[in-house]
């Protein structure tokens, strides 16, 4: 017979329970984030790159360091 660990379920249900308030909370702050832009007199924002394409890195040349030889030249 199948059985359910109340205290178990409690548990899920209280974290479940804080991270939609903490989803709830970010969303508010968003959202007044953008009023307030709207209330600036902001209608677009323009971003300097397309956040739904992936960035694309460029690869960085090091500088090559030339080194002295330590190494004793034999005579």
């Amino acid at each position: 017979m199948p059985t359910v660990d109340v205290e178990e379920n409690i548990k899920q249900i209280r974290e479940k329970i804080e991270r939609m308030t903490q989803d709830l909370f970010r969303m508010q702050g968003m959202l007044q984030t953008f009023e307030g832009f709207k209330q600036g007199g902001l209608k677009t924002i323009d971003l300097p790159n397309d956040p739904n394409q992936e960035p694309v890195e460029e690869p960085v040349e090091e500088p090559v360091e030339e080194l002295e030889s330590v190494q004793e030249k034999p005579e």
